[in-house]
């Protein structure tokens, strides 16, 4: 099995960050962090590829050959028990509860993984970080209520905010008030077709508040094992009727 509590515990640490520092410029919670670097959790590739990035690091640099070198002796940290998902006496504190089935966002599956299986997700996953990371197009991935499962580094330029600050969002709170009802619209006429494609210029918000006309394609993969999701594609645009 590849020891990816003990890489990243090694990664942060060469790269001097503390649990809080990582969890700040990454996006991804504290207790999350420690409770991958104590093995406690088997974290989803997207968690990693955050962290890489938020260690200037690349998910190569992260599993490189599916070894771990031994680490620089270093005095152990010792977070809180709740930091570590413990209770005082030491036991595996439970899970917050969440909305009657629905999944949290952000929830790590706990389940041993072996190398293979990360040596086979991290060859589609930097195939497609390579065709997604220089593009100025905006990919979002939404499941089939719309909430926002995944969002391209174009997010960034477009609208000022990272894939971390979109994940489990409703993709309603970046479009226009004026404009939500033609997408609402569209969703319901693609949702139940497989392969559906449809068009919609609408205002996307920004981080600042700032509204920014967008051109979007549409397309349902939802009845594709390999994505089972909605996906848009939007370029901004001057205006409804002058594409950039």
């Amino acid at each position: 099995m590849f020891d990816v509590g003990a890489q990243l515990r090694r990664m942060r640490r060469k790269s001097k960050l503390t649990l809080d520092q990582l969890a700040s410029t990454s996006g991804v919670d504290r207790g999350t962090i420690s409770r991958i670097e104590l093995g406690h959790v088997s974290p989803r590739i997207e968690t990693i590829s955050f962290l890489c990035e938020a260690m200037g690091a690349t998910l190569g640099d992260f599993f490189g050959n599916g070894t771990v070198p031994p680490e620089t002796p270093a005095a152990p940290e010792r977070p809180s028990p709740a930091a570590r998902g413990e209770t005082s006496d030491g036991a595996p504190a439970p899970e917050p509860a969440g909305a009657a089935g629905a999944p949290r966002i952000g929830a790590e599956a706990y389940w041993p993984v072996p190398a293979s299986f990360w040596k086979g997700v991290l060859e589609v996953q930097e195939r497609f970080e390579v065709l997604v990371r220089n593009s100025s197009e905006l990919i979002l991935v939404l499941d089939g209520e719309g909430f926002i499962r995944y969002a391209s580094p174009a997010s960034t330029g477009m609208l000022g905010m990272r894939s971390p600050d979109l994940l489990g969002q409703h993709c309603s709170v970046l479009v226009h008030p004026g404009d939500q009802p033609a997408c609402e619209h569209l969703l319901e006429r693609l949702r139940p077709v497989a392969n559906a494609t449809g068009r919609l210029e609408c205002r996307m918000r920004d981080r600042e508040g700032a509204w920014h006309w967008t051109a979007c394609r549409f397309n349902n993969q939802s009845h594709n094992p390999s994505v089972l999701a909605l996906v848009v594609n939007a370029v901004e645009i001057k205006g409804p009727a002058d594409p950039r």
